[in-house]
């Protein structure tokens, strides 16, 4: 996730926030009314499927996450590419390669298709899934975003039998050069990747992009927002977070219904205006910006996590079992967004 530190953040928020919320009263329901609830209590105990889960995502972590890497390192991103691209391999996926070049290292993203077995005429309302690889610089990226690929590679595991109903497609996509210098460039890979499926006429129906999903925090005073948000949502980081710009509030309603109707964990949505700071702090600001319906899946980064973009944000800082319930009700998302059967 793309972002500057806290102290600055603060002072750029303010201008550009109270003029979105000048809405008033019925501007402040249209960006925060969401549907159903967000789970209150103790979580239930963790099943065998979700522990079985949450191993699996520590051990991509843990691989992905052993150093920095970006185009600074670029042996440690090519092996990070190289260890992604053999996990969906390894699953029986044929990988799609999108290279380009960045300062002179040839680099890719990665993707996967899930397709009905007997596609119908015309173009399918695709559903596309994605993540960034890459790290900031001087940090691991274990939950930046470390923690967003290994939930797209464990996706593409359980969403590999599924089969979506006719006219459909799920799209699965791991990222490359979302962090600086290259975030909102013509180099950022989703950017490319969103460019190309619209030359192609993509009928592109929703982009989930996961980003940072693994830190939760039941301290009182453990969330933070840009003013005036932190009067209207919780102040403990124990929930995930679905955003994304009013263009997009549809489908922001629409993703939070069907997680808090199939996964029993906290949740919150914000559907603002894309000047709020953090709105478009992800990849799904690519696919905004060629007309296709995108939020971000995250647990809000830097208003949370006290190791975002340091050399501490290393694999022992993510809670693995919370994160596997996010994961799993995340292919729940996408099953209904599919029409799996």
């Amino acid at each position: 996730m793309r972002a500057t530190m806290m102290q600055r953040m603060r002072g750029a928020v303010m201008a550009p926030l109270l003029g979105a919320v000048a809405l008033a009263g019925d501007g402040l329901g249209l960006m925060t009314s969401m549907p159903g609830e967000s789970f209150r209590g103790p979580l239930p105990p963790l099943g065998t499927e979700e522990a079985s889960l949450a191993q699996r995502l520590r051990g991509h972590v843990e691989k992905i996450a052993q150093a920095e890497h970006n185009t600074a390192f670029p042996g440690q991103l090519e092996d990070t590419a190289s260890y992604i691209e053999s996990a969906l391999a390894e699953m029986g996926y044929a990988v799609r390669q999108q290279v380009f070049s960045a300062d002179g290292n040839r680099v890719r993203n990665l993707e996967v298709t899930v397709r009905p077995p007997d596609p119908s005429e015309g173009k399918p309302e695709i559903v596309v899934v994605g993540a960034h690889y890459d790290s900031a610089h001087g940090s691991p990226g274990a939950n930046d975003n470390a923690t967003g690929s290994a939930a797209v590679i464990e996706l593409a595991r359980a969403l590999r039998e599924a089969t979506p109903q006719a006219g459909h497609e799920i799209r699965l996509a791991l990222f490359v050069n979302e962090e600086a210098p290259y975030f909102k460039t013509g180099q950022m890979g989703s950017l490319l990747h969103a460019r190309d499926l619209s030359a192609r006429g993509a009928n592109v129906t929703a982009m989930l992009s996961l980003e940072t999903i693994g830190y939760y925090d039941d301290s009182k005073g453990s969330q933070r927002y840009p003013p005036p948000l932190d009067a209207l949502y919780p102040d403990t980081g124990n929930f995930i977070a679905f955003v994304g710009d009013l263009g997009s509030r549809d489908l922001v309603r629409t993703v939070v219904g069907a997680f808090r109707r199939h996964t029993p964990f906290p949740s919150e949505g914000l559907a603002a205006p894309a000047s709020v700071p953090g709105v478009d702090w992800s990849d799904h600001w690519s696919f905004r910006m060629h007309g296709y319906p995108a939020l971000m899946v995250t647990d809000t980064a830097p208003y949370r996590y006290p190791h975002y973009h340091t050399a501490q944000d290393t694999p022992d800082k993510v809670d693995y079992a919370r994160m596997a319930r996010v994961v799993k009700g995340i292919e729940r998302v996408v099953r209904e967004l599919a029409s799996v059967h």
